[in-house]
């Protein structure tokens, strides 16, 4: 039987904790334990490969996270992780507060770990320097048997892994003086994953969200990345055989149209974002604006109806 590859380290971000599921994710019958799937599958890799597990930012979606949701991030986050904040973490995506963020109960309790100053990793024989969000990434001249990795949370992005009109200075290309020293540059921020390559050196590895939480996920498939002995990167896409979410049934050319109403409608909710507002009032406010059909209407109040019944 062919023993399995050593692996040094796991890398993931975006995992955006949330008490409620996102408005795609709200078919999810317990959304606790449709969070918890992803989580103790990393645990399990972690613990088969005897690894740290290193987290580029955006643990939970808010930086005020209830109670709950904490003491559920202090149960189900892999032990000992090393960690970030992203801007969800910080108050204000300010990273002077981060001492009134749930992020940081976390590393008080001991959960995570984060440092403002490098990390020796001695049995993974890794250093980890780190850039919360709002830090720019800076070269370095430290070399040493350890593996140089870079852990950031910032947008970045390549063709086919960005989004319409977003910014030149996003994009990586070949040559960049900023990330020169590093094996690895360990991205979080940008939600669709990639492994591309930088200065003919450096592997440049974006996790990706963790989850999938919006319509336009439905094709994506959750990434995390496993270091090898040898210094490589390989992909692991995680299972999402058991998630649940919103579906829109077309059959015939007219419902085709009440199904585009609809898809137009989940769409505008998703904007939404996270709102204090409860969810069957934001919907009774988006069917009053005038904007949506007699027709959809009746559907949308007719199964908000059923689930009082």
């Amino acid at each position: 039987m062919r023993k399995p590859d050593k692996i040094r380290a796991i890398f993931c971000s975006d995992i955006h904790l949330s008490l409620n599921a996102p408005i795609w994710r709200s078919a999810e019958p317990d959304w606790f334990a449709a969070m918890k799937r992803p989580l103790m599958e990393i645990s399990r890799l972690s613990k088969k490969y005897d690894c740290p597990v290193i987290c580029a930012g955006d643990i939970f979606d808010k930086w005020n996270s209830p109670p709950e949701l904490i003491n559920f991030a202090i149960n189900y986050l892999p032990d000992k992780m090393h960690a970030i904040p992203g801007q969800h973490d910080l108050p204000l995506h300010n990273i002077k507060d981060i001492k009134k963020s749930a992020f940081w109960t976390l590393v008080e309790a001991g959960k995570i770990i984060y440092s403002k100053d490098l990390i020796n990793i001695a049995d993974s024989k890794l250093t980890i320097y780190n850039f919360p969000y709002g830090q720019q990434i800076t070269p370095t001249k430290n070399r040493s048997e350890f593996i140089q990795i870079a852990l950031v949370h910032q947008y970045v992005c390549i063709e086919g892994y960005d989004y319409p009109n977003a910014p030149d200075d996003c994009y990586l290309r070949m040559n960049h003086k900023n990330l020169i020293g590093y094996d690895i540059i360990v991205y979080g921020d940008n939600h669709k994953g990639f492994k591309t390559e930088v200065n003919h050196e450096s592997t440049i590895f974006n996790c990706g969200s963790l989850m999938r939480r919006k319509s336009d996920e439905i094709d994506y498939k959750p990434q995390i990345g496993l270091l090898t002995a040898d210094g490589k990167i390989k992909v692991h896409y995680l299972d999402t055989s058991k998630d649940k979410h919103l579906k829109i049934i077309e059959k015939s050319d007219n419902e085709a149209k009440v199904s585009a109403d609809l898809n137009a409608f989940f769409k505008e909710l998703e904007k939404l974002g996270d709102t204090s507002l409860d969810f069957e009032e934001i919907i009774k406010q988006y069917l009053n604006d005038g904007s949506i059909r007699k027709r959809i209407k009746k559907i949308i109040l007719k199964a908000m109806e059923k689930k009082d019944e």
